[in-house]
């Protein structure tokens, strides 16, 4: 019976294990005063702008573990489409990123 309990508890221990390497890590998404939404992930940084005081434009960045920088799409204040930056297209994950007004 003792056996049987210590395989049990073998096979538990072992599983989450198991279910912890597969989990991703958070993402975390923050307003910023420009009316702005910033969200990110650990490849990719992302930026929506309901309106802006700045500019009528606006456009995700993201500086990469490797060293470099890619670039959203330019995409206009209030239509309701993210910029998304992805370090992935250049084969890396994010360090950080922000926003760039037009």
């Amino acid at each position: 019976m003792l056996k049987m309990r210590t395989l049990a508890a073998s096979a538990i221990a072992a599983a989450s294990l198991t279910l912890g390497v597969f989990s991703a890590s958070p993402a975390s998404a923050t307003t910023t005063g420009n009316d702005c939404t910033t969200w990110n992930d650990s490849n990719t940084f992302g930026v929506y702008c309901s309106q802006t005081t700045t500019s009528t434009y606006y456009q995700a960045w993201a500086q990469c573990n490797n060293g470099q920088t890619v670039y959203g799409v330019w995409r206009q204040a209030g239509d309701g489409v993210w910029s998304y930056a992805y370090c992935s297209s250049v084969g890396s994950s994010l360090h950080h990123g922000g926003i760039r007004y037009l």
